[in-house]
């Protein structure tokens, strides 16, 4: 005689392979890409509305769009850690499980004022090339000189 489980264990076995497949470790790489960071903060200011979080998907139909989930992913929660968004990051088995974006902060403004022009991040990047690697901070420091440079005000 052969044993047939009920359709609400069929239903629960189905969604735990689902859960388990989902959570399957994805490799990213942990290395910051500044054009994320960028497209990433300019989706938040242009698609952001008041009192609403943004979701994954709303990055992936936008600037941002150039870019791998894992890495939209990544970058939204580096730039919540250094302050330049307000974020809401689920975690389970030491993986984000959820995450959206609700705002960004004064720093996240401010970084973005230094960045927003095409013509000025262009420039902040040769310039940061020099250097190698250089940090958020250190770009908007950057920027902010090609801006005062490009004003005459050096």
């Amino acid at each position: 005689m052969r044993f047939n489980p009920p359709s609400a264990i069929i239903t629960v076995s189905r969604y735990l392979r689902y859960l388990l497949s989902f959570m399957e470790r994805r490799k990213v790489d942990l290395k910051l890409n500044e054009e994320c960071v960028r497209a990433v903060l300019l989706d938040v200011e242009n698609k952001y509305q008041f009192g609403s979080f943004l979701h994954l998907k709303d990055f992936e139909e936008s600037q941002s769009s150039e870019f791998s989930k894992e890495e939209i992913e990544y970058t939204i929660i580096r730039l919540e850690e250094a302050g330049f968004i307000i974020a809401t990051i689920d975690w389970v088995n030491a993986r984000p499980f959820y995450v959206s974006v609700g705002s960004l902060t004064w720093k996240g403004h401010e970084f973005l004022d230094n960045v927003r022009d095409s013509k000025v991040w262009s420039e902040t990047k040769v310039v940061a090339s020099k250097v190698g690697s250089v940090s958020l901070s250190m770009l908007a420091t950057i920027a902010s000189s090609v801006i005062t440079k490009s004003l005459g005000l050096n």
